[in-house]
């Protein structure tokens, strides 16, 4: 037997509700900035899928801890100075340079070659260029499915490349010239789509062709030459500046400022020898002669390996 029966179910979701409500209570503007600025960090601290830091994260890592550790340790004021102009650097281009170094010299390369290696956003132009990579060359460039015709043109157009250049690198110029005679990518691209859609024995003939394409044409090939060249120079570019110029520049700098100290009698030459050695570059020229420093090459080319891994990782 119920006595009394009825519904509470609506009375205890508004009691809930107001409980809920005022067991979260306000504790001013103090209070919601702190956990803003908390969900800001929680936000830059998450890893990525592919298990690597943020950028921004990386950065305040390496400066941080690695940086400001060393500098705080430093034993005086040249050692300073050698973490702020060679160590600080070394982690803006590991953090921004290096890709930035590469995505730029890629968009000149299609620029120039014609041949896209680089991936266009909104922006037609280099702040919306990316470094492709080679996975995605081989994408684009050969085991070309339906419509390959249209779809590869429109890829090309899209990405700064040149419609005339590319065909005639994959040596389709004559099938080309027998769709248009058109020199620019509009004009190209209009042709092909209107050839496709009269069904014409031109378009048929280098549709054909397009599909055909393997992973060993002369186009891919010439995309990934280009593509390995690059980064390669980025990396001799990092090496030659954190490998010797870097170092070079505190060589020079630490040997004037003590030079005129052994001058003025305020110093022996022991101890100008004691702090010319302290610094010692991958390359370094003495009497005219070229030597290499192999400990300190080591550390140079481990470092660069670790930040291409970290540039490729973001990707």
């Amino acid at each position: 037997m119920r006595i009394n029966a009825y519904s509470n179910t609506q009375y205890r979701a508004s009691n809930y509700q107001a409980q809920n409500n005022s067991s979260n209570p306000s504790f001013g503007s103090t209070a919601g900035n702190a956990r803003r600025a908390f969900e800001w960090l929680g936000e830059k601290c998450n890893i990525q899928s592919n298990g690597s830091l943020t950028r921004g994260m990386f950065f305040a890592v390496g400066t941080l801890f690695m940086l400001g550790g060393r500098f705080f340790e430093s034993r005086d004021n040249d050692e300073k100075r050698e973490v702020v102009t060679r160590d600080v650097p070394a982690v803006a281009l590991s953090v921004a340079g290096a890709p930035l170094i590469n995505q730029a010299v890629a968009y000149g390369v299609t620029k120039k070659t014609g041949i896209p290696i680089v991936t266009l956003g909104e922006k037609k132009n280099l702040w919306g260029a990316s470094f492709s990579s080679q996975k995605q060359l081989v994408d684009w460039y050969s085991e070309l499915g339906d419509n390959a015709l249209v779809n590869f043109s429109e890829t090309v157009n899209k990405h700064g490349g040149n419609l005339q250049k590319v065909f005639k690198k994959l040596g389709f110029t004559d099938k080309l010239a027998a769709i248009t005679g058109a020199k620019d990518n509009e004009s190209i691209l209009n042709a092909i789509k209107e050839a496709k859609q009269n069904d014409t024995e031109a378009f048929k003939n280098l549709e054909a062709a397009m599909k055909s394409l393997t992973k060993d044409n002369k186009l891919l090939k010439a995309a990934k030459r280009n593509q390995a060249y690059v980064k390669l120079g980025g990396i001799a570019f990092m090496a030659t500046l954190l490998g010797y110029l870097l170092p070079r520049l505190n060589i020079i700098t630490t040997r004037k400022k003590y030079q005129k100290k052994v001058e003025a009698g305020q110093m022996d030459q022991a101890t100008f020898e004691k702090k010319m050695m302290r610094t010692s570059p991958v390359f370094r020229v003495s009497s005219g002669v070229l030597s290499f420093h192999k400990s300190s090459a080591e550390k140079t080319f481990k470092n660069l390996l670790s930040m291409v891994e970290h540039t490729d990782s973001n990707k």
